[in-house]
């Protein structure tokens, strides 16, 4: 499962998590996924300024990990 963003919360024996997305695993495409990462890569080291890098890391955080969770299954 590819969990984007968002916390957790563990108390009185109990797990809270709460996420911006989830995909799971079996309903990502490896190929897509993994042209996202490179995709993401690039972008970031094209990047320029603060916002771009920003926004460039958190679109290659989130290929990671989906690339992650597909990689977790296998």
């Amino acid at each position: 499962m590819a969990l984007i963003g968002g916390f957790a919360r563990i108390g009185n024996n109990e797990i809270t998590v709460l996420v911006n997305d989830a995909e799971k695993s079996s309903d990502i495409d490896p190929q897509e996924a993994q042209q996202t990462l490179e995709i993401a890569e690039a972008a970031l080291r094209k990047a320029e300024g603060k916002r771009q890098t920003i926004e460039a890391n958190l679109a290659l955080r989130r290929a990671r990990t989906r690339v992650e969770a597909i990689n977790a299954i296998s």
